[in-house]
């Protein structure tokens, strides 16, 4: 009796909808406008969107956490989420997870005041100065790379929030901050701050979705950038950077 039970409960699972059968949990920090909360309209963005529409596409549940940058690492790393957005890869973080295709372009620059930033036009300029930057996080790896080549000439202040830096550089807490152009941008234009980048200082970049190499199979994850294939040949992904003022990656 008891196997005929067990029998008839899988092959009523098999029968599920494929939603049913396993629920992604995507898990991403507040960095805004790729991915954040919105008062009552809860998790917003550009990630937020595209994978929204791969879950319709995939036919998947899923569930949307958001968490401070290294906790929502460490959860996908774990095994705790399957997937987050965004982040950019580096080879530590190419063996810990399974990357999509880039989805945006985006940069790091250097953001301060009008009157400081128009005396500033090349790293040598940057001695002296006290620059805040989120950490850990690979706009911080770019900066330190800076500070090398500048024969460490400035001051790095760690912070935990990417907002932070920016925060305190209106408050004139200390001179520069170094952040990602797109958060920048939205958070100066929302705020109205008086806050400009320097022009051609700092680094490219780009972010994509990374994946759970301990939830994820590798076919699975291939079978995720089909789809993602499929969204972006459809050209949902150009209009949702054309909505939050992004750049769509190649």
């Amino acid at each position: 009796m008891k196997i005929q039970m067990i029998k008839l409960t899988l092959l009523l699972l098999a029968l599920l909808p494929p939603q049913y059968a396993q629920s992604f949990v995507i898990v991403g920090h507040e960095f805004e406008p790729f991915y954040f909360t919105s008062g009552s309209k809860g998790i917003q963005g550009a990630c937020y969107e595209i994978i929204q529409q791969l879950c319709k596409l995939e036919e998947r549940h899923c569930k949307f956490k958001i968490a401070p940058l290294r906790t929502a690492i460490n959860m996908v790393k774990k095994g705790d989420a399957d997937m987050g957005c965004p982040l950019a890869s580096s080879p530590p973080r190419n063996s810990a997870f399974s990357f999509s295709k880039s989805l945006f372009k985006t940069r790091y620059y250097f953001y301060g005041t009008p009157a400081l930033v128009d005396k500033i036009n090349r790293y040598e300029d940057l001695k002296g100065f006290t620059i805040g930057v989120l950490a850990p996080s690979m706009t911080e790896v770019s900066l330190q790379k800076i500070h090398e080549f500048s024969e460490k000439n400035f001051k790095i202040v760690s912070e935990s929030s990417a907002l932070t830096p920016l925060r305190k550089v209106e408050k004139k807490s200390y001179q520069l901050a170094y952040s990602n152009r797109d958060l920048s941008r939205n958070w100066i234009e929302k705020t109205r701050s008086t806050l400009i980048e320097i022009p051609n200082l700092g680094e490219d970049t780009e972010y994509a979705i990374f994946f759970s190499k301990k939830k994820l199979s590798e076919k699975q994850i291939k079978s995720i950038q089909q789809r993602l294939d499929e969204i972006k040949k459809s050209g949902f992904i150009n209009s949702t950077c054309e909505k939050y003022k992004l750049t769509p990656a190649d």
